[in-house]
């Protein structure tokens, strides 16, 4: 029915956007909204929300940042450390489960600077 709806409005020399603000459209779709929203709660709600919490990053405080320079400086010691004293390849350092713990409280602190 919508689409009927649009096609004649069209032929009425109707915008996309004049369209989209018809009465009978925006009850249609008000109404296909609740129906949907009715099968799958949740569904209708707008994406963009979520998209700008997960974008908003809180600074980090300067005892915050002081803790990820340390963590930082220890990361690479320990890297040089692994790679001179024991021979580690790039491979062996993936591999290191104190490099890795590291690289990921390192992520944490670079995704909210």
């Amino acid at each position: 029915k919508i689409i009927e709806r649009k096609g004649l409005l069209k032929e009425q020399g109707m915008s996309g956007g004049q369209q989209n603000k018809d009465e009978e459209v925006v009850a249609m779709v008000n109404r296909m909204n609740e129906l949907k929203e009715k099968q799958d709660p949740g569904s209708t709600k707008k994406e963009k929300d979520s998209k700008k919490d997960a974008k908003k990053k809180t600074p980090l405080s300067q005892e915050e940042q002081k803790e990820y320079a340390k963590l930082k400086d220890e990361y690479e010691i320990y890297k040089a450390k692994c790679r001179t004293e024991f021979g580690y390849t790039n491979k062996d350092l993936k591999a290191d489960p104190d490099i890795q713990e590291m690289e990921a409280k390192l992520s944490v602190f670079e995704k909210r600077s």
